[in-house]
């Protein structure tokens, strides 16, 4: 295809000058200069090789050729007004989204990192803490994207593709008064007796067994909610260290027959197949390590 020898500018100039038969009304028309239209008119008729217009008094009238010209011009220019009308009409394309369920026990230090990476890339962003059970049925609906859950080590066979994020480390965590008629550390049994505040409301059999040692659990979903539970003594907790649980009104960390070393838990980030081709979910999924350790840092 060749280059147009013409400008969408000179075939607008000459139009204006055929309607408004004078340079200074068509300038005046398409708020261009006066001199600026007439190098316009002057380029279009060289580039054609013959006179669009002739001039009696102070009127340009249109030679024979401008004449039949002008009517194309007309009905060119008409459709670049259709174009316009159609191109400004067209919606804005929405917003991207993407759509992560995590566990309760990510630190907010991680989520808040998330949430600055999709603002800076203008992605609509949402986030819900579930359990794993109810991440992965969310994952299956295609309701969400991703989601970032403690490990629960069975296999996920071609269902779900995965990494691992990091480490969680954890600790028992009791108002001073809950347990202040027992000798330390306390027992397994001592913890069986008192009720434990529970922050999973679903769980699958492997992670119920390491998190969940009472026979009586209050569920709560809602940190500030566990915190105001926790310094009223309603119960104890094995929770994160990252909660700093023992900065809170008469919490404490407490000294069990278990200790503190080694208790922790990993945590993976889950998806579909097919997710990492996605260009905003692969980003995502592919900066979530850097995010974590980042956040583990902060």
């Amino acid at each position: 295809m060749s280059a147009l020898r013409y400008s969408f500018s000179q075939i607008e100039a000459f139009a204006c000058v055929a309607e408004q038969g004078n340079l200074s009304r068509a300038a005046l028309s398409l708020g261009k200069d006066r001199t600026t239209l007439r190098d316009l008119i002057d380029y279009f008729e060289d580039a054609l090789g013959y006179p669009l217009f002739i001039r009696q008094g102070r009127t340009l009238v249109l030679t024979e050729q401008g004449q039949q010209l002008h009517r194309q011009a007309h009905l060119l220019m008409r459709q670049a007004q259709a174009f316009e009308f159609y191109a400004q009409s067209l919606p804005q394309p929405d917003q991207q989204e993407l759509v992560m369920v995590y566990d309760s026990f990510v630190s907010q230090a991680f989520i808040d990192a998330v949430i600055v990476m999709m603002s800076k890339e203008g992605i609509r962003f949402s986030a819900w803490s579930a359990s794993r059970e109810e991440a992965e049925a969310a994952l299956t609906a295609g309701t969400a994207q991703i989601a970032v859950c403690q490990a629960n080590n069975r296999a996920l066979g071609m269902d779900m593709e995965w990494c691992a994020l990091g480490n969680i480390e954890l600790d028992f965590y009791a108002a001073s008064g809950l347990f202040q008629h027992q000798q330390r550390p306390l027992t397994l049994l001592n913890l069986s007796l008192k009720p434990q505040l529970v922050m999973h409301h679903k769980h699958d059999e492997q992670i119920a067994r390491r998190l969940q040692i009472s026979g009586h659990t209050l569920y709560v979903n809602e940190r500030s909610a566990l915190r105001s539970l926790l310094e009223n003594a309603q119960g104890w907790g094995f929770l994160p260290t990252h909660y700093q649980a023992s900065t809170w009104k008469d919490v404490q960390a407490i000294e069990t027959e278990v200790g503190n070393q080694g208790l922790t838990i990993t945590m993976v980030a889950i998806w579909q197949p097919g997710q990492t081709k996605q260009p905003v979910t692969g980003r995502l999924i592919s900066a979530l390590p850097e995010l974590w350790r980042n956040s583990l840092q902060g």
